[in-house]
């Protein structure tokens, strides 16, 4: 837990920032993603409550964040092999559980990120890339260097992420052995209700 809490945290800052629409598709991703998680961070550093404040919290998070993560391609990814099996219905059901899995899940944990500095190394990106890996690496006070890795897809709307990895440890990885076994076990109606019911506990311990 401890993992994708730092994984999931690491990455919404990443990517967020500015509104979409304001982020010139032009600049490599890895240009975007240090100028927007260097906004998030001294974001946080202006307004400390934020990360104490749960509705603000996941109200940042759905507004400057999400729009920059391709949630369908992740849990499709997360999900794996059911994911071809599962109905369009239940793929949307799936897509929006796990978006909220994550968003209510790791609201909270806005607070690793202050103090924290991340390094990202050049893209080199021919001129019809579509898709590339930001690497870098994240320094937070008293703590070990983690190197990570953002897989993203460029997109009509600009640059999404669709896949995180620290120090070779995949965020879709890590969740696709979780489902398998939900799935294997309960099918694929089985890890919906299992998401929905870990997102209702979530929602009720505001």
């Amino acid at each position: 837990m401890l993992f994708r809490k730092l994984l999931l945290v690491l990455g919404l800052a990443l990517f967020a920032g500015a509104p979409a629409h304001a982020v010139d598709d032009n600049l490599p991703p890895n240009v975007i993603a240090k100028r927007a998680s260097e906004d998030v961070i001294t974001a946080l550093a202006k307004d400390p409550a934020l990360t104490k404040d749960k509705p603000r919290a996941l109200a940042f998070i759905d507004e400057k964040i999400l729009p920059y993560f391709d949630f369908p391609a992740m849990t499709r990814l997360a999900v794996g092999r059911a994911w071809r099996d599962a109905t369009p219905e239940q793929q949307a059901k799936l897509t929006q559980e796990f978006r909220t899995l994550l968003v209510r899940t790791y609201s909270a944990s806005l607070e690793t990120l202050k103090g924290s500095e991340m390094d990202f190394r050049p893209v080199n990106l021919a001129p019809n890339d579509k898709r590339a890996v930001v690497k870098g690496v994240v320094k937070r006070p008293g703590m070990q260097p983690l190197a990570f890795e953002m897989a993203v897809e460029k997109q009509p709307e600009g640059w999404r992420v669709y896949d995180l990895a620290i120090e070779n440890l995949s965020l879709v990885t890590n969740y696709r052995s979780d489902f398998g076994n939900v799935v294997q076990r309960d099918g694929v109606n089985g890890l919906i209700k299992s998401l929905a019911e870990r997102n209702g506990s979530a929602a009720s311990s505001k």
